[in-house]
């Protein structure tokens, strides 16, 4: 069932054309799924489930018969005609050797449709990630752009104030300094920009100067289920899944390697016109393998074992390693929402209120330039932390969801209307 719905489902899931336009706002679950059905690997991949499972079939099908035609060149001619002989043969391998071959070869299409649902992934993860990355890259530019527009004002209040002899000219000199870095700082986000922006189209394998959407918000943190309910579907992870079954392709690959031990046959049935007696014409053989030289058999038997014992020491420790690194995933995850709580309800507000209040003070002829230069400074430090907290957060979200073979993310309204 499962390499069926594999099948179904890699015949009719079409790559979307390279220029289809991408849709606007652009939202998580819009570009996911832009990702997953424009990828390139993922077409690859497809192609290959496809090419396991049709070898499924011919690996247990029977060798195709034998047809043979001999003649004696000296009865050319002669007064009983041409002498000839037609025979057909059908090779007939050891018991059970067939079932064994399309053993091995399921096993390997199912890895193959594993490693296609392992691919989708952690493609959607990485796909997250850039969607993540493109909103900070814009919010930190509307968040310098904010923060140009307060220095500008700043420094008419300044220009003002040194004008009446009520401020230094340092005042408005400092104003300048900070408006230069500022746009220094707006270069330095635009050129970020253009990076994510390249590497989106990298993923649906675009040209890297295509525009890409503005992105919608980041929808709010969603629940996350318990630690030990995570490990218990990472156990199901189609990584670990295809692991598994090319472990069982590694044992039924041993199991063919003992049965080449024991000797093929082949049956035939001929006809031979050079007998004189029509009676003495039909002829039926049988002939088998005389495997003398066991000592080849049995080291191809050690290699094959060796090879199964290989593929379960694999799987152990990509499932250790697995569950090592979900556990460190969820860890990072809870720290991330914690810190978007953190600077959202608390950091952020103060910031911005601070730098209220300096201001006021300010153009009031009571507080400094300094101070509200500093304000300023934390309120930009504070907003940025703020939304890359965000990024964080949901970066790490993918990543978790990858971790532990995905679907307990259901996509909620927030995520995919924004």
């Amino acid at each position: 069932m499962v390499l069926f719905a594999a099948l179904s489902s890699a015949r009719a899931a079409a790559p979307e054309p390279a220029g289809a336009m991408l849709p606007a706002p652009l939202t998580t679950a819009s570009f996911t799924q832009a990702v997953l059905a424009r990828n390139a690997d993922v077409e690859a991949m497809r192609q290959a489930v496809l090419a396991a499972v049709a070898h499924i079939r011919p690996a247990g099908a029977w060798a195709d018969p034998m047809l043979s035609v001999s003649t004696a060149p000296r009865t050319f001619g002669s007064a009983m005609g041409a002498g000839s002989d037609i025979e057909i043969s059908q090779a007939l391998p050891w018991w059970g050797t067939l079932d064994v071959r399309k053993q091995e070869a399921r096993a390997e299409a199912e890895a193959a449709t594993h490693d296609l649902e392992a691919l989708r992934l952690r493609l959607a993860a990485i796909a997250r990630g850039a969607f993540s990355d493109w909103v900070f890259v814009h919010r930190a530019l509307e968040i310098n752009a904010a923060n140009r527009s307060v220095i500008a004002s700043l420094r008419r209040i300044a220009s003002v104030r040194y004008a009446s002899g009520r401020a230094p000219q340092e005042d408005v000199l400092q104003a300048d300094v900070e408006r230069t870095l500022l746009e220094q700082q707006q270069l330095e986000w635009q050129r970020r920009i253009s990076v994510v922006q390249a590497r989106m189209n990298a993923l649906l394998d675009r040209a890297p100067d295509l525009p890409i959407p503005a992105a919608a918000e980041l929808p709010q943190p969603l629940p996350v289920p318990p630690e030990a309910a995570l490990l218990r579907r990472a156990l199901a992870q189609p990584r670990l899944e295809a692991l598994v079954a090319e472990e069982r392709a590694a044992e039924a690959r041993e199991r063919l390697a003992r049965k080449r031990r024991y000797p093929e046959f082949r049956v035939s049935a001929g006809y031979n016109s050079m007998w004189p007696d029509p009676a003495m014409r039909p002829m039926v053989g049988l002939s088998f393998t005389l495997p003398i030289d066991q000592g080849k058999y049995r080291a191809d038997i050690d290699g094959a074992h060796a090879r199964a014992l290989q593929a379960n020491a694999h799987f152990r420790d990509r499932r250790a390693a697995l569950l090592a690194a979900l556990s460190a995933s969820y860890a990072s995850t809870r720290e991330a929402a914690q810190s978007v709580a953190l600077y959202r309800d608390d950091l952020v507000p103060l910031a911005r209120d601070t730098l209220q209040v300096a201001l006021s003070e300010y153009g009031s002829g009571q507080g400094s330039f300094l101070q509200v230069l500093t304000a300023e400074q934390r309120q930009l430090d504070s907003e940025l932390a703020l939304a890359r907290a965000q990024s964080d957060y949901f970066r790490q979200l993918a990543t978790l969801e990858r971790l532990s073979g995905g679907g307990w993310r259901a996509t909620s309204a927030s995520e995919g209307g924004r």
